[in-house]
């Protein structure tokens, strides 16, 4: 049996989104990651991103200071979450991996991941894969039909393997 193919009207429909979560590399600061991730890394993978047609590129800051907030937010209210560690993730989004696999092909991109050593760790990295669906934006809502009922797909178009 073969494995089920992505249709056009999933893929126009479907936002696909990476998430990477990272550690600093231990001898590094958090300032000092923070710094290079902003003004060396990001600014320009965001350049390689957008030349491949990723959607949407982010990066989540946490430092320990709200690792620390988020976990006395979690404390008050009764301690139900598992407060993550990682010092940043990034986000991708997209709508298929060949988006994402001419990403991480481009020579300017590897070059750039060559960079990451003194300031990224390589031990436990953390990725998630899966698909966004957008209820609110820019304060309004969306994506909801005018009879209250969410504008996607059925769970099994939107649940089909990307390729």
């Amino acid at each position: 049996m073969s494995a089920p193919t992505t249709s056009p009207e999933v893929q126009k429909k479907r936002l696909l989104r990476l998430t990477i979560a990272h550690y600093r590399n231990e001898n590094c600061s958090e300032k000092d990651m923070y710094e290079w991730g902003t003004k060396e890394h990001a600014v320009h993978a965001a350049a390689v991103h957008a030349r491949h047609g990723i959607e949407g590129y982010a990066v989540h800051w946490s430092p320990s200071s709200f690792r620390n907030a988020a976990k006395t937010l979690n404390a008050s209210l009764g301690d139900r979450w598992v407060v993550r560690d990682q010092d940043m993730w990034v986000e991708f989004w997209f709508r298929d991996m060949e988006q994402l696999s001419a990403t991480a092909q481009d020579p300017d991109f590897q070059k750039l991941q060559a960079a990451e050593g003194p300031y990224a760790s390589k031990i436990h990295v953390e990725a998630s894969l899966g698909w966004v669906e957008q209820y609110v934006a820019d304060g309004k809502v969306v994506n909801v039909t005018a009879d209250g009922k969410p504008d996607f797909l059925s769970f099994e178009e939107m649940s089909t393997p990307p390729l």
